[in-house]
């Protein structure tokens, strides 16, 4: 018997001993309610634009990017 049987045994034998099953066949059963609308939200502007955050983030860092290459490795890169 592999260990994953081993595993798989013990398992079951405890929750047969432990009388899970029991528990739950008394238990009350669950009331559903009805689902809410998902509403979508609207889209970020900034996502949109050049100037947005992001944008200049991205710009910054591909700018220091560019500048840190080019100092290691002297290569003449346009930044």
């Amino acid at each position: 018997m592999n260990m994953r049987g081993i595993t798989a045994t013990l398992a079951l034998g405890a929750a047969a001993l432990s009388g899970a099953a029991g528990a739950t066949a008394g238990a009350a059963p669950l009331t559903l309610q009805p689902a809410q609308p998902v509403t979508e939200p609207a889209p970020v502007a900034e996502d949109f634009t050049s100037s947005g955050s992001s944008t200049i983030s991205a710009s910054v860092n591909a700018k220091g990017a560019c500048l840190f290459q080019r100092t290691l490795s002297a290569m003449d890169l346009d930044c």
